[in-house]
């Protein structure tokens, strides 16, 4: 889905999270939009991100479907946003090219500084994440978010993610068969039962 539909406002995750009052909001913003379509919908699959972006426009976001967001998805995805901002906030595109922003009071952190502040943010986000996914795999066992389990046929579903964490080092996508995957085994609904 290509609207921009957003999961949680800036006002909220400034609420949750140790996000400063004077940062702009249309910083923000993007950075929320990309989190969720970089984490968030690979961890749902595309039926149930859909059907809950779909709830939020129209504000009928209810049942199950509230609790998941509100008592999950929140937390991980105001988590990966602050995993993004990092960056996103200390260097901005000007109409003569990419600056950091500097400030008399204070000092800038180093580009590996950032980098530890983002992995922190980020391991706290996958650990949410992982708390959803056992959520979201309980209640799916039990008849609910039907959507979760079917997330669509099409060349453009999204399957949803079983782990929650990444990995930088490539340790193979076998399941413990010792066959690996092909594309579409992996994202287009033919996979084995690694899960």
């Amino acid at each position: 889905m290509s609207l921009n539909i957003l999961m949680i406002d800036v006002v909220t995750l400034k609420k949750v999270t140790g996000l400063h009052d004077n940062v702009e909001e249309k910083l923000v913003y993007p950075e929320i939009k990309a989190a969720q379509d970089l984490f968030i919908l690979p961890m749902l699959g595309t039926a149930l991100y859909n059907k809950l972006l779909t709830d939020i426009s129209n504000n009928a976001l209810a049942g199950n479907y509230k609790i998941l967001v509100d008592n999950y998805l929140i937390d991980t995805l105001a988590n990966y946003v602050l995993a993004e901002l990092p960056i996103g906030l200390n260097y901005q595109f000007w109409n003569k090219g990419v600056a950091s922003k500097t400030t008399d009071n204070s000092n800038n952190p180093s580009m590996s500084e950032l980098f530890s502040i983002a992995d922190k943010y980020k391991n706290r986000a996958e650990a949410y994440a992982k708390k959803a996914m056992y959520y979201l795999k309980q209640s799916a066992s039990q008849g609910l978010f039907p959507e979760y389990l079917n997330p669509g046929s099409g060349i453009d579903t999204i399957i949803p993610d079983r782990v929650a964490y990444t990995s930088p080092i490539y340790l193979g996508e076998d399941c413990g068969t010792g066959i690996k995957r092909t594309y579409a085994e992996k994202y287009q609904g033919n996979r084995p039962t690694c899960d």
